[in-house]
Parts: structure tokens; sequence; C-alpha cells
């Protein structure tokens, strides 16, 4: 080899080491900042959910958990159950449990497992469709509920919908607020789950799927980050919202079972009724729609194409609001769903 070509290799061999060593360290800070932020998720979800509940509602026995509800109106007004979507809780839907309240509504909003204060259970399989919906039924038994009407938000309406199938007794009439139903590629159909095999790989390492969301999805650091990521209009990620949010981060194994959830929403394989959607021609009460124009989490198509698969269902869109139309718009909502409450049908 000539001196040249010797002069150039050490070259190139210090670069790599250069390189494998930035690496190294890249590599050491990204894990040294997980165990940091699981050791902190580990300090922070202290307390049972039942010590750190607010006074505003309770907490009944639904199927197999405690769930946390809160309640507002008339107790013998007509019964409406709201079910919120990702990483809320029941009292998101503050302003609107009043104004329905106001109107004579029996409102009931619930904490769906794993989020808010309710009993957080162990294992994907917990979280599926079926079992969420059989708790949502155990909530209505629970307070001697026959039948009610159902308003379920984003991945809340998965189960709500299932229940709608499962027991259609029970549903007196149907409100999908920007549902999140399927992994959609394009508009031909709404994909069910189909993960890559890093992802599979990633929920199959319990120890770095926790630390990772300890890191960005239950650390309190984030959440107003997450937060803007599903609306339009930024001006309703008000401080006193994200601080709503953050409240039940306290509570323990809220990261394990976000974790749970996450897995069964992403990686396995869902049979429930509801993911087969040639069932939603099966849904005979009235099925209103609601959705926000600038979602970029299920955008509008998905609603059109929701309208043509429900027999007879109406599709309202609230303009400049994105996929929590509930406090982008507030008054805007609330006057399509009190209408479509009355609604005669």
């Amino acid at each position: 080899m000539s001196m040249e070509n010797q002069i150039r290799w050490q070259i190139v061999r210090r670069i790599c080491k250069w390189v494998l060593r930035i690496v190294g360290v890249l590599v050491a800070l990204i894990f040294l900042i997980l165990f940091i932020f699981s050791v902190q998720a580990n300090r922070r979800e202290s307390k049972t959910g039942s010590e750190v509940a607010p006074t505003t509602g309770k907490f009944v026995h639904a199927s197999d958990l405690e769930i946390f509800i809160q309640e507002d109106g008339p107790a013998f007004g007509q019964p409406v159950l709201l079910i919120h979507g990702t990483g809320a809780w029941s009292e998101i839907w503050r302003e609107t449990m009043s104004v329905l309240a106001e109107n004579g509504f029996h409102v009931i909003a619930i904490d769906v497992p794993p989020f808010g204060y309710s009993e957080k259970p162990n294992g994907s399989e917990s979280y599926s469709r079926e079992n969420q919906a059989k708790r949502i039924i155990g909530v209505l038994d629970a307070l001697n509920i026959e039948k009610a009407i159902f308003v379920g938000h984003s991945v809340g309406s998965r189960p709500t919908i299932e229940v709608a199938l499962e027991a259609p007794d029970r549903v007196q009439k149907l409100i999908l607020v920007d549902p999140a139903l399927g992994f959609a590629q394009n508009e031909a159909l709404f994909q069910q789950n189909d993960p890559s095999w890093m992802i599979s790989a990633l929920f199959e390492i319990r120890p770095l799927r926790k630390a990772i969301l300890a890191t960005y999805g239950t650390n309190p650091l984030f959440t107003k980050k997450l937060f803007k990521s599903f609306v339009s209009n930024i001006n309703a990620v008000t401080d006193e919202r994200v601080n709503m949010l953050q409240q039940p981060l306290v509570v323990q194994n809220t990261t394990n079972a976000y974790g749970d959830w996450l897995q069964y929403l992403t990686v396995e394989k869902d049979t429930s009724l509801a993911s087969d959607f040639s069932n939603f021609k099966k849904l005979k009460m009235p099925v209103f729609l609601i959705w926000g124009s600038t979602d970029t989490v299920t955008p509008l198509w998905q609603g059109e194409a929701l309208k043509k698969l429900i027999p007879n269902s109406e599709l309202t869109v609230i303009d400049d609001v994105g996929h929590i139309p509930y406090i982008e718009n507030t008054l805007k909502f609330n006057e399509i769903l009190i209408k479509y409450l009355k609604v005669q049908r």
C-alpha cells in the first residue's frame, strides 16, 4: 500500500472512531434520559385513584373495575353518557356537561381506562373494545339506567360503537365526534392493525416501552405539546386545560397501563364487532356525526365515508376546528349537540 493510501486509510479510521464515539455518547445520553424520566414516573405515580380523585365525582363498580364518573343535571333527566378520547378524562367535558344539565339532561361523563382515575388493569387484552364496552354498560347498570344517549369522541368511539352493536337496546341515540376507528391509509378503507416489526418488537420489550412512554406520553413536560397536536384552534390549549389533563398522571400504574392500552390499540388483533365496518350497516338507532373541518387526526373524508356506511346517519361539520370540537369551538359544538339530542327520531 502506498504512503498516500496509508494516510487516507488512517484518516478514514480516525473519522470512523470519532463517529462511533459520538453515536455511542448519543445512545448513552438517550438511555440516560429514558432512565431518568422512568424513575420520575415511578415517583410521580404514587397515589391510588380514590386518594386523589376530585370530590365532584364518584366510583362505581362496572363489570370488572372501579370506574370514576362525574354527573350533572337532574337525576330523572334523559341520560346522556359522554365518553372521552385519548389522554383525556371526564373533566374535559365540563363545559358541555354544564350546558346539557341546564337543558334538563342527566349527564354522566366517565373515565375510560387507562385514563383518568378509574382502576387500571394489567395486560393489553384488558383494553379490548369488548372489555371496554362491558365496563360502559356496567356504568349504566350501576346507575340503574336502562337506556341512554351515547356521545363518543375519538378513540372513545370504538367501545361506544361496540356497545351499540352488542347491546343496541341500551343506546337511544349514537353521537360520534371525530371518531378514530382505524388507521386510515386512503379513502377506500379504515385500515386495521398492521404494525411493522419494529413497533411489534418495541411492545415486546416492556421496560423500553415504559421508558419511552414515561419520557413523552405521561410526562407532564410534554402534555401541552401533545395536546396542541390534536387541535387546530391553539387558543383552546389553555393553561387550565393543560393542568386538568395533568392531574390524573399521579395515579399508580398510569404509564404501564398506557403501554398496555397502546399495545392493544396498535399491535393486537382486533376481532370486535366494531372492528368490522360492514357491521355499521346494522346500526338502527339514530346516528349523528360531528366533525371538525380541519381535523388532521381523523380527516373529514372519514366522516363522509362513515355517513355512507351507516344508514340514515347525519353529518355536521364545524368549520376551522380540529380533532376536539367541544373545546375548540365550545359554543358551536354545544349548539349542534343539543339540537341532535332534541331531534325526535
